[in-house]
């Protein structure tokens, strides 16, 4: 638990030290972008979190509209943890398990983001990083 919250700290402290966009090379590049010439349901996520962490919150939307969800499931997640740790009990509530219709409805969410984000028409164009 303490190597994990000290990855999660050292990798928000790269993140604010560190810009994707101005240092090439310092993060890595998307293999769906690169190899294949789409963009994959989680490019631009880096960008986001730079945004993020420099409260940047519309430009962190403007990168990657799931980011946002993302980051509230596992920062949630992630309290858990702490809390757990600190309490020596689970404190916080957490799904035991996700309903089959949540992980199917999940799971088209991104499909569906992932097709409409590629589709070189406005207002499409807007959902690409």
């Amino acid at each position: 638990m303490i190597l994990m919250v000290a990855t999660v700290f050292l990798g928000l402290l790269f993140m604010i030290i560190i810009d994707p966009m101005k240092t090439p090379g310092a993060t890595p590049t998307c293999f769906t972008y690169t190899h294949f010439g789409i963009y994959c349901p989680g490019c631009g996520n880096t960008r986001a979190l730079h945004a993020l962490v420099h409260g940047h919150i519309p430009e962190m939307f403007g990168y990657n509209l799931l980011f946002p969800f993302a980051v509230i499931i596992l920062a949630w997640y992630f309290c858990v943890g702490i809390s757990t740790l600190l309490f020596k009990k689970r404190v916080m509530w957490i799904p035991s398990r996700i309903p089959t219709a949540g992980a199917i409805g999940i799971g088209v969410a991104i499909v569906l983001f992932t097709v409409l984000r590629n589709i070189p028409v406005w207002p499409f164009t807007i959902l690409a990083p």
